[in-house]
């Protein structure tokens, strides 16, 4: 067992601070310290087998050469004696490996029982706290608690507009309007990643685009086609990447020839689509007038009122999210569409449909989706309502922007989780009451 020490190759020396493995040739220059390891009951770190013709035991080195094993413990044995001769020896050995406990070799054992016999047991006993210096690496004080973050700007600092997009957010987690809104605060982009998920929902979205501002009325003979030629004008610039080429537009691809499929259908009784509309509606609060801006995916014009689409590559929000304003996007965009001021370059109509077309490239390839609600008008009224109610509870100083984890909201692509420190307070669904 004791020549299985230094069979193990992990006898080391220190040289200029740093322990190194011992070549046979130091024994010839002699050392100061020696750290011999692994003194507990267990073979050398390679595997033994039987070789029948010759009858003798091989141990297989580095799957290489093959060397006796008697051979090799002969070797081992002479190191190990050689390095007990040097002038400080530390021998240590795992109390356990693996989780399993070990035994100490029983050189060690009997190493300690003739010192104990001797009363020279104190001789094993370190000159310094080696164990208690290792172990107050792992030890924690008394641990301060941070609380969550509340800042509460000055109310001039406070937004005065924001996207139906960013309402979600605000109402998800408040800090987030505080760091983007209101401190200007980008996350910077990552060197060397992969495109990522809201890198294609953007040019899904832009093909989209592009495609209802170049048909806005009637249908290309080949929409597939149509549509495809533009994809392949977008994702140009992002072909040379191995993920683009190999998934997203074989992917698309497939979406394509769905969407040419049921397209004709969307559009029958549509006097015209128009795609990115920017609209405003106007919102009195406390603190002033407080504009909500939206910029709609698609607006489909029909004779008795407009539908307003959304495009997803994810998973879209259930009609019951939709209904409670937990996901109050389009229901704020039905509500602006019904404004004052509406959208721009559309006629003010009842909005007759609020939907959503997914664009996932998968099985199935698309999904299409109306949002049932008995009254959108109402419910739309309702959301602006909720949000008014909102923006008059932030205008107040002693409102704070607090960090949050609200369990009905997902926080997957938090951008300031880091700075709000999240992973020393959170836990998920503690928040329930404040601006909701």
């Amino acid at each position: 067992p004791a020549a299985g020490v230094a069979a193990s190759g992990l006898l080391r020396r220190h040289v200029g601070g740093r322990p190194q493995h011992l070549s046979r040739d130091g024994e010839l220059r002699g050392v100061g310290v020696d750290l011999p390891s692994e003194a507990e009951v267990g073979q050398p770190r390679a595997a033994v087998r039987v070789d029948h013709h010759v009858r003798r035991l091989y141990v297989a080195v580095d799957d290489a050469f093959l060397v006796r094993v008697l051979e090799r413990l002969g070797y081992a044995a002479h190191d190990l004696t050689s390095f007990l001769g040097a002038q400080r020896v530390y021998l240590t050995r795992a109390e356990k490996i693996d989780g399993v406990p070990t035994v100490p070799s029983r050189w060690l054992m009997r190493m300690q029982a003739v010192l104990a016999g001797l009363q020279l047991s104190d001789v094993l006993k370190p000159e310094v706290p080696w164990l208690g210096w290792a172990r107050a690496r792992d030890h924690v004080g008394d641990r301060v608690r941070i609380g969550t973050p509340e800042p509460r700007p000055a109310i001039g600092l406070r937004p005065r507009k924001m996207s139906v997009t960013r309402v979600e957010a605000w109402l998800a987690n408040p800090y987030a309007i505080f760091a983007q809104d209101i401190m200007k605060l980008q996350k910077l982009p990552e060197l060397g990643v992969a495109p990522g998920a809201a890198l294609r929902g953007s040019i899904v979205h832009e093909i989209m685009n592009r495609f209802a501002k170049a048909f806005p009325e009637t249908l290309p003979q080949d929409a597939e086609h149509a549509l495809l030629q533009i994809a392949n004008d977008v994702l140009r610039q992002y072909a040379g990447h191995p993920r683009v080429a190999a998934f997203w537009l074989p992917r698309f691809e497939r979406f394509a020839r769905w969407f040419a499929q049921t397209e004709p259908a969307r559009r029958d009784g549509t006097i015209c689509v128009a795609a990115e509309v920017d609209g405003t509606l106007p919102i009195a609060a406390p603190a002033g007038l407080f504009t909500l801006r939206a910029r709609a995916d698609r607006i489909d014009v029909c004779d008795n009122g407009v539908i307003i689409t959304d495009y997803k590559t994810g998973l879209p929000p259930s009609d019951k999210d939709v209904a409670r304003a937990r996901a109050p996007q389009l229901l704020l965009e039905a509500a602006i569409a019904q404004g004052e001021i509406g959208f721009t370059g559309i006629a003010r109509k009842p909005v007759t449909g609020l939907r959503y077309i997914r664009a996932s490239g998968g099985e199935p390839p698309g999904e299409e989706r109306l949002v049932k609600l008995d009254d959108i008008a109402a419910y739309a009224q309702s959301a602006v309502e909720s949000l008014s109610r909102l923006i008059a509870s932030f205008d107040k100083e002693e409102t704070p922007y607090k960090a949050v984890r609200r369990a009905r909201f997902t926080y997957d692509y938090d951008d300031y989780a880091h700075l709000a420190r999240v992973g020393e307070w959170a836990a998920l669904g503690e928040d329930e009451g404040a601006g909701s």
